[in-house]
């Protein structure tokens, strides 16, 4: 007997805390996308052996090898160049630079599976690629270390087919202003499609899967009054028993830790009513350090949501023996967590072992670190950037590797004075300032793939 397996973002943002930046996805990404053909393919089903009773199901297939590069300095390439005749260029450019990896759309920004899929999957598939597994070897066979980037939540193709996995405005599939659609984060079989496809990314040989936009659309919190969507488990009624589970959870780990200050500055307080029998009530400094009982709103719904896509991904892909990434807006760093979009840093970075903070300086507004125009001062946005980052993953217990997106593409949308035409220097600069920061690894965006020519990427070498 058989079973069948299914195999196989920038904008100028202002430091208000209830506006993402320009619409969360660069103009940059938006006008480079649009120029590219959209067409289709199909899901690559392969056969594999029931394993006897008693016996683990097999999950690896034989693909080239890799080792991990001394740090990871890659590029992004869309399905169109991986499978077209910009892709020469792109493996000369690594192979003769400090650069080592490619990050490569196996789900592009509208949702199509960037090469012939078979099953369910193939309408959702174009052959933009014609051969990933022949695309695999070469990177092997040139020492560059394969990503796959997989758009999860903003997918205008599922969404277009299967209606009630998205939004719906009047009984129609909601479309933000660029036209673009989204599925629901809260529904289940969404998570499943993309899984599906990060597994036959790592069948193919991919060492990494790259998760980009998981989130809700930009401003939800804005309009989630008046969408129509299902909410799938992240009801009330479903959601805050988990909620308030973890939180006692963390109480009692936070009375632990803290039994023993307790007891001391208690022994020197005056005395005051009891809590319970002869015992004085904490101090006050550390009541107020207690977590806070969680209630259930809108954001903790889709914050939740949000983060358990990530932990369940990244169980989904242990048996394929892949690393797992997050692109997450830089901004969202800054912030407890992000309301509007559903990501918080701290609980998706639990869950991953790569995050990808996207720190495009055009993607700061006015005032951001007290920078007054963050797109003309790369090195100090970048900078503050990282000072800040580095606190945060420090105060994990096993936080993730840091590696962020810079930025390899000018900015004219913010307006004359508001940015500078960025070439080998402002490149440079980016890299220097993480350099020097402790973070080795970075990733480089231009969505039209035309990247800066005599970059040195190791300047601090």
């Amino acid at each position: 007997m058989v079973l069948l397996i299914a195999c196989s973002e920038p904008v100028s943002t202002s430091p208000s805390l209830d506006t993402t930046p320009k619409d969360l996805e660069t103009q940059e990404k938006e006008e480079a996308s649009n120029k590219q053909a959209v067409e289709v393919e199909k899901p690559v089903t392969e056969v594999a052996e029931v394993a006897p009773e008693g016996e683990e199901e097999e999950q690896a297939v034989s693909h080239p090898p890799f080792e991990y590069p001394d740090a990871i300095r890659g590029i992004y390439v869309t399905g169109h160049s991986a499978g077209g005749q910009k892709f020469p260029d792109l493996l000369k450019l690594v192979e003769t630079t400090d650069l080592n990896a490619m990050v490569i759309d196996i789900k592009d920004d509208h949702g199509w599976i960037t090469y012939k899929m078979e099953g369910d999957m193939e309408p959702f598939s174009k052959p933009f690629m014609k051969d990933p597994k022949a695309l695999v070897q070469t990177l092997s066979d040139h020492k560059i270390y394969p990503i796959a980037r997989i758009v999860v939540f903003k997918d205008s193709v599922l969404a277009g087919q299967k209606p009630e996995l998205s939004f719906k405005n009047g009984g129609q599939v909601w479309k933000n202003r660029r036209g673009e659609a989204f599925v629901n984060p809260f529904l289940t079989e969404v998570w499943q499609h993309n899984v599906e496809i990060a597994k036959e990314a790592a069948k193919l040989g991919f060492q990494e899967i790259q998760f980009d936009y998981v989130r809700f659309p930009e401003g939800f919190e804005n309009r989630d009054k008046t969408l129509t969507y299902g909410m799938g488990n992240y009801t009330k009624d479903q959601l805050e028993p988990r909620l308030v589970a973890v939180w006692e959870k963390k109480k009692i780990e936070w009375e632990t830790e803290h039994q023993e200050a307790w007891a001391e500055q208690r022994e020197a307080q005056p005395p005051s009513e009891t809590l319970a029998g002869d015992a004085k009530p904490a101090p006050i400094a550390i009541q107020e350090s207690a977590p806070p009982k969680p209630e259930y709103d809108a954001v903790a719904a889709r914050v939740t949501a949000v983060t358990d896509f990530v932990e369940y991904a990244k169980k989904e892909l242990e048996p394929y023996n892949v690393k797992v990434s997050v692109d997450i807006f830089g901004y969202t760093a800054t912030l407890s967590e992000a309301p509007g979009i559903g990501q918080n840093f701290t609980a998706i970075s639990n869950h991953v072992d790569v995050i990808s903070s996207m720190i495009y300086p055009s993607h700061w507004g006015p005032g951001y670190f007290n920078i007054p125009k963050p797109d003309t001062d790369p090195h100090r946005l970048v900078q503050e950037y990282a000072k800040m980052e580095n606190q945060k993953l420090a105060q994990m217990e096993n936080p993730p590797l840091s590696r962020p997106w810079i930025q390899d593409f000018t900015a004219p949308w913010l307006g004359k004075g508001n940015y500078i035409p960025y070439g080998k220097r402002e490149v440079e600069l980016q890299i220097k300032a993480l350099n020097e920061a402790g973070i080795k690894e970075f990733l480089l965006w231009n969505a039209g793939n035309n990247y800066t020519p005599n970059v040195d990427y190791t300047p601090l070498n």
